[in-house]
């Protein structure tokens, strides 16, 4: 049994490989390929490339990357023809994917899209394009399973895999394992996973932090590093800022849960902050013709999966133009000031983990994948 998965960005590393995990425990004898990174190659994929580590966000960001985006096709097309798998899998990261998905559908390869894009948020036109190569659609918000299935798709709701990788509380000192002040609140900044993101918005949330830290001196700052951003890169913004920002991995979700406040690129974090039910302040900002070109096709009033989910604003969102140190810092100060405001965002944020569903979601879609080569 030959199985290719296509992976961008960390997140959907980390997904994928809880999928790859569950696969195996199914069925040890398939051969799984494809594209992701680090976490599914360890996990148990023949890893043709590391797309997890270059992925791209912006119009203009993948017309630069048209050579790299060329180059990766034709190996697809390669493997496909060569090794002809009994199904492929596509793992959000939808600008790359639909060319693989529509190249899979032209040698009559079942595609099983997996973390659908979401076009309810922005550009919903392109389900009909998903509707040409995708024989199944697996969703992660119970709301999408109706709009795929009003389309004409297979699909169905399978959770939210988010609920497989955050650990449970532990009782870990991670004042003393960070040599963190247990006298200080923690300024959380999650800058993102990709090297534009940190570049956009990292410069900005330090000196928003620098302003808040001259006004209240009881804070402390820490930057949660994605695993496939170089820490050098990091130290090098950091050390321009002239601030102390303790940089740590926290793989175990335990320094996130005692954050008093986080500043959060927007994206999958956002989602993750809120099941810790950690209030943030959402960022978003790329290069000014990328957004011209997206509020054409966004939808939506929000921008942070936080608030779209909630189906309100329930955490300020800070997008292009307002990524500016003095709006942020503000804000960050009002929010310090009034603790019981900040436990009320807490509760609201607290109220979305029912709507990603029970655990369970990796497994649900490894049995679904099965399924569609059986």
């Amino acid at each position: 049994m030959k199985i290719f998965i296509v992976a961008g960005e960390a997140s959907g590393d980390i997904h994928g490989a809880n999928l790859v995990k569950e696969l195996r425990k199914l069925q040890p004898d398939a051969a799984i390929t494809g594209f992701g990174g680090q976490r599914m190659q360890t996990a148990g994929m023949k890893l043709l490339y590391n797309l997890a580590d270059h992925a791209v966000i912006g119009f203009l960001e993948v017309i630069k990357n048209l050579v790299l985006i060329k180059h990766l096709l034709a190996i697809t097309k390669q493997y496909f023809r060569e090794e002809k798998p009994d199904v492929v899998v596509l793992i959000d990261y939808p600008g790359f994917n639909f060319k693989v998905g529509k190249l899979a559908h032209s040698l009559n390869i079942p595609v099983v899209y997996y973390i659908a894009p979401q076009i309810w948020a922005w550009w919903p036109g392109r389900i009909k394009e998903i509707k040409e190569f995708a024989s199944k659609v697996l969703v992660v918000f119970p709301f999408e399973e109706e709009i795929y299935a009003r389309a004409g798709i297979p699909v169905k709701w399978v959770g939210h895999p988010l609920l497989e990788h955050i650990p449970a509380a532990t009782s870990i000192d991670i004042y003393e394992k960070y040599k963190l002040d247990q006298k200080k609140r923690l300024l959380g900044l999650l800058p993102g996973s990709r090297r534009q993101e940190i570049e956009h918005l990292l410069p900005v949330m330090l000196a928003a932090a620098g302003k808040v830290l001259s006004a209240q001196p009881d804070i402390e700052l820490v930057l949660l590093r994605s695993s496939v951003i170089d820490r050098s890169l990091l130290e090098k913004i950091i050390q321009a800022s002239g601030l102390a920002v303790k940089v740590v991995d926290d793989d175990s979700y335990q320094v996130r849960r005692q954050l008093t406040l986080a500043y959060v690129a927007s994206g999958t974090a956002t989602l993750e902050m809120a099941y810790l039910g950690i209030p943030m302040l959402i960022m978003y900002r790329v290069n000014a013709l990328s957004y011209q070109m997206a509020k054409r096709l966004v939808k939506i009033p929000y921008i942070g999966l936080a608030n779209i989910v909630s189906g309100q604003k329930v955490v300020p969102e800070f997008v292009q133009n307002a990524v500016e140190p003095s709006g942020i810092a503000a804000q960050t100060e009002k929010y310090l000031h009034n603790p019981a405001e900040l436990k009320a965002i807490k509760n609201k944020l607290l109220q979305i983990k029912d709507k990603l569903g029970s655990p369970g979601a990796s497994l649900r879609t490894a049995q679904e994948i099965l399924a569609q080569i059986r």
